[in-house]
């Protein structure tokens, strides 16, 4: 079966799809991955095909109008529709029905716009895959919103989604018009994304971190548990970390891995001093460039990046950004988390992660600062409760194989299809 997996974002958006993909290669599964440009070497690394889907993640996160958008800001992403996002759109539209226009089956992340087009126009498969609660239910709503609000709201809620389709409608109505030989959307039904044929929906996620769906909608979606991509078990500290991880207690890892903010040194500066006032040991991770590189005390130690799953082994406790990935990683490490959420589903993770007994509060990037950070610290470090929470959390995720229960249903699902 030809099944195309198209994923648009950074590192947490595009390795679950790796994940997935060998898992369905070894089944047999002739796999294509659609995804940024910057992860071509990484995709076909791991023996799966690679097509671009047009777009360079690293590059736009990087840029100053990037760490606005990342940033949340709207009148950003109003300044840059018509110099840059719009023909960027367009040009990702093509890429992703380059991608997915042979594929019996369509694996698609939240973010990529066209994906179920492309279904809609071949009589592909279509599969809604995300690491994060994203499909609306009943239960609760829409991550970006604390609290519930019933059974009437809390559906309601996930509409916010969709929002972003109406901003692009233009630009995918002529596509669909042009490329796909489909009629142009209405606004209402662009917002209500009614098909006769809807995706199952794959929540990527443990149903110990976010518990499953209701049983009444579980035909349509599931919980399948991580996609957890184990590489990197072979890595091993180089020289100066060994040194500094051997001259004294285990560290705190500190990495805010793609987000940037306005000014990087300056949290870097918050950072650094918040772990002198705690009187802890870190390691701080610089990733693509969230954190300068800065003057540091010896109880600080720098490094641009390691594989979490071995890193991990070697840390006391994670701080990070509250990326579904990372706080997936931290968690099957049981270790304690404290999250500094920028925007989108971090601060999500940051209240899964508190309502678990896993770490304490979460501090929001944006208004990070020395004394509360180095509170936040010392709670994280001397609070036994959190770590045996989170190595309770670990034990549960360690019995779940969410690659194994995907391909599982990707088969049943699209078999039954082509039975009919």
């Amino acid at each position: 079966m030809k099944i195309a997996l198209v994923t648009l974002g950074t590192r947490g958006d595009v390795q679950p799809f790796i994940a997935l993909g060998k898992g369905l290669m070894a089944r047999g599964h002739d796999v294509l991955i659609g995804a940024p440009d910057e992860f071509k070497s990484w995709i076909e690394g791991h023996g799966l095909a690679y097509q671009s889907i047009g777009v360079d993640m690293r590059s736009f996160v990087q840029s100053p109008e990037g760490r606005e958008v990342m940033g949340g800001s709207v009148f950003a992403v109003a300044r840059m529709w018509s110099k840059s996002i719009k023909p960027l759109t367009r040009r990702s539209l093509d890429a992703i029905w380059k991608t997915a226009r042979s594929a019996d089956a369509i694996v698609y992340h939240p973010k990529t716009a066209g994906a179920a087009d492309v279904g809609e126009a071949t009589g592909a498969a279509l599969f809604y895959a995300a690491p994060f609660p994203v499909f609306p239910t009943t239960a609760f709503p829409l991550f970006v919103f604390p609290g519930n609000y019933g059974s009437t709201l809390n559906p309601f809620s996930y509409k916010v989604l969709l929002l972003p389709r109406l901003f692009f409608l233009p630009t995918v109505n002529a596509w669909r018009e042009d490329v796909l030989k489909l009629h142009r959307l209405s606004p209402l039904e662009a917002l209500n994304e009614a098909r006769s044929d809807p995706a199952v929906q794959l929540c990527a996620v443990s149903p110990t971190v976010v518990p499953g769906y209701p049983a009444s909608e579980a035909e349509c979606i599931q919980t399948t548990g991580y996609w957890f991509l184990d590489e990197g078990q072979d890595w091993v500290p180089d020289p100066a970390l060994s040194a500094f991880l051997e001259d004294g207690d285990p560290p705190i890892y500190i990495g805010f891995g793609s987000m940037t903010t306005g000014d990087p040194s300056s949290l870097a500066h918050i950072v650094v001093e918040g772990v002198r006032r705690a009187g802890v040991r870190a390691i701080l991770a610089t990733g693509w460039g969230a954190l300068a590189e800065i003057n540091v005390p010896r109880t600080v130690h720098v490094i641009k990046g390691a594989p979490h799953i071995a890193l991990f082994r070697h840390v006391s406790a994670v701080v990070h950004h509250g990326g579904a990935g990372t706080t997936a990683a931290g968690l099957r490490a049981g270790l304690p988390t404290l999250i500094c959420p920028l925007a989108v589903d971090q601060p999500f993770w940051g209240r899964r992660v508190l309502s678990l007994g896993c770490g304490p509060k979460p501090q929001p990037i944006k208004r990070l600062q020395r004394r509360q950070f180095a509170e936040g610290l010392t709670e994280l470090v001397r609070t036994e409760s959190y770590r045996h929470c989170a190595q309770e959390v670990a034990t549960a995720i360690a019995e779940e194989n969410g690659v194994e229960r995907a391909v599982e249903i990707i088969e049943t699902v699209s078999q039954k299809r082509a039975a009919t």
